[in-house]
């Protein structure tokens, strides 16, 4: 009777266990199949808005619209109206507040600082006069995260929400935060110290924060986020918001293909090769590695990294400019991380996703 029992019990052991090894391959199936359609839709958010950058090429080559008015105003509409919008939203749709949000504009910073310190080393390797290497590491610095990393996270909430809604948030952080007062502060200091210097104070950093609407939108929506989460916020309000939100990636993709300008950068080949390794592989890959560090979630680990991996930022020429830097490198370089950003971000949406 007791060999009977025992052999009962081993069975049921031995069917357990095979029931659990199956139920733990469905859910690593599941999780893989939910990592491919990550980065599936990834890349096809990415072809999309390099599409919408093609069709700007076309609209300025065949001068469908007058190319300075149209930039201009494209350019205002998409700071003043719906990137504000787009991160007020993105901040409606984060659930909770985490210690995990905290960390991701640190990481900002850090991968920030990472990149220009390593930009500065190449550069003083290379023996660039001073105007060249100041451009160098400027370009290198600070990714697209308002113009470029923003709208295509917004694009992937709209296309999965369940996947996405919260990185839109995340990217918010990363981006008014984490990018933009460093880039008021450290890289206008590397800016100052590589060109002309100009006196930098309290008050011109903090007008140069709350003039930028989009900060502004994050400040608000960080205030109101209690009322937004309460079932008390107007319908109305966050409708018009969605509306606003839905044109950034166009206007903004748009605009940009139509100020997109080829030119032979042969001249400049080690140091626009420079700013593209440093900007587009070596920053993302300090990120991955702090998110490893930080313990981040899935979705904010793809937030960093993405946002990390960015094309430089375009303001990166017009502080070149005041600071009498080399503008010609500085515009040379941002373009073609735009164009080599087409290989490396979906790479490292691969591998973040």
């Amino acid at each position: 009777m007791d060999g009977g029992t025992a052999v009962a019990r081993d069975e049921m052991v031995l069917t357990a266990r095979r029931e659990l090894r199956y139920t733990a391959s469905q859910s690593t199936r599941a999780m893989r199949r939910g990592e491919q359609r990550a980065v599936s839709d990834a890349v096809q958010i990415l072809l999309q808005i390099f599409l919408l950058v093609g069709l700007g090429l076309l609209v300025r080559r065949h001068n469908i619209l007058p190319r300075d008015q149209t930039v201009q105003v494209f350019n205002m509409a998409v700071i003043n109206l719906t990137l504000p919008a787009t991160v007020f939203l993105g901040l409606m749709n984060i659930r909770e507040f985490s210690w995990q949000l905290v960390t991701i504009p640190v990481i900002a910073v850090i991968v920030i600082c990472a990149s220009g310190l390593i930009a500065a080393l190449i550069a003083h390797r290379l023996r660039l006069r001073r105007a060249t290497a100041g451009a160098v590491v400027i370009t290198s610095m600070c990714g697209s995260t308002g113009f470029f990393g923003t709208p295509i996270f917004g694009a992937l909430a709209r296309s999965n929400p369940e996947a996405y809604g919260q990185t839109v948030g995340m990217a918010a952080l990363y981006s008014e935060i984490g990018t933009l007062i460093p880039l008021l502060t450290i890289v206008t200091i590397v800016a100052a110290w590589y060109g002309e210097k100009q006196a930098l104070t309290l008050e011109r950093v903090l007008t140069g924060l709350f003039k930028f609407l989009p900060f502004v939108a994050l400040v608000l929506g960080l205030i109101f986020w209690p009322e937004t989460h309460s079932g008390r916020f107007p319908q109305a309000i966050r409708g018009t918001l969605g509306f606003l939100g839905q044109a950034t990636v166009m206007l903004a993709m748009v605009a940009l293909g139509m100020t997109v300008t080829i030119r032979d950068f042969s001249q400049y080949l080690r140091s626009v090769l420079s700013v593209n390794v440093v900007k587009l592989i070596i920053a993302p890959l300090i990120a991955l590695a702090l998110s490893a560090l930080f313990g981040l979630g899935p979705q904010a680990r793809f937030v960093v990294v993405i946002e990390s991996a960015l094309p430089a930022i375009v303001i990166a020429i017009a502080y070149a400019d005041q600071y009498k830097l080399d503008v010609e490198l500085a515009s040379t370089a941002v373009f073609t991380t735009f164009v080599f950003s087409l290989i490396t971000l979906p790479i490292f949406a691969a591998i973040a996703g």
